[in-house]
This record gives structure tokens, C-alpha cells and sequence, in this order.
């Protein structure tokens, strides 16, 4: 049985203006506990993603994160799935490109987030069925 994005991913996404400081975008990722968000333009299409590690870097190299636009320091390298991708290719992405949160686009606009606890929990309980019969003992003939 496959299963999809859709079914385990997070559809409240917190997400931020590119024209937003860095300053901006620390503090909606504070308040909200997200260590990373997308960055949308006008449209609502996504452009970017900013991590607490970017923010890292500006903060490292004494920029001032008031002026700093998310613009100037945000991934515009976009690694992303579709809702109807399979939680296993997603989960292979995500190793293959050394990231812990995945965004879920449809057409430009993000519809969701994944995260690798969300996939451990849900390969968690495709490996673990207490309900399943056990496994039948070989005997010697």
C-alpha cells in the first residue's frame, strides 16, 4: 500500500513575504516554533525557503538583521514534492539532499510541509502492527 504526501503532511504552513527584514522572518519563526518557512511573493507563489541556518549566517557575519532583506539570503534552490508523491520517494529526497522539512508545492503555492518526524511516525507505524498475527515458528522435521 502507498502512501502520499497528502496523507501525512503539516497543512497549516507558516510562510513570509520576500520583502520581509530578516529580522521579520526570525521573529514569525520564533513565535512559531517553524525552523524553517517558505517565502512567497505577491502572488502567493513560493520563491524561497529561509532556515534558521541562513539566519545563522547573517547574524555570524554581523549583518544587520533589520535592513537584511529575506530576499538577499533566502534558498531560492526549492526542493519540493507534490501531494500525490509517495512518502518513500519523499523520504529519499530528503536523504539524498541532507534536509529535515520538505515543502509540498502545487502550482507555485505551497499546500503543505513535511518533516522527517512525520514520515519516522508514519514508517513507525507501517513497521510496528500490534494486531498482526505473529509470525508462525519453523520446526525442525
Amino acid at each position: 500500500m502507498h502512501i502520499y504526501v497528502k496523507d501525512i503532511m503539516q497543512t497549516e504552513v507558516t510562510t513570509v513575504p520576500s520583502t520581509s527584514t530578516v529580522e521579520q522572518c526570525e521573529t514569525v519563526m520564533l513565535n512559531t516554533h517553524r525552523p524553517c518557512v517558505p517565502v512567497i511573493d505577491e502572488q502567493g507563489d513560493c520563491v524561497g525557503v529561509l532556515s534558521h541556518s541562513d539566519i545563522l549566517r547573517v547574524r555570524n557575519a554581523r549583518k544587520d538583521v533589520s535592513i537584511t532583506s529575506v530576499q538577499e539570503i533566502m534558498s531560492r534552490n526549492i526542493i519540493s514534492v507534490g501531494p500525490r508523491s509517495s512518502v518513500d520517494n519523499t523520504m529519499q529526497l530528503m536523504l539524498d539532499n541532507g534536509i529535515h522539512h520538505i515543502l509540498v508545492i502545487t502550482e507555485k503555492k505551497v499546500c503543505g510541509i513535511v518533516s522527517v518526524i512525520d514520515i519516522i511516525q508514519i514508517d513507525k507505524a507501517r513497521t510496528y502492527n500490534p494486531f498482526a498475527e505473529p509470525e508462525p515458528h519453523a520446526t525442525a522435521h
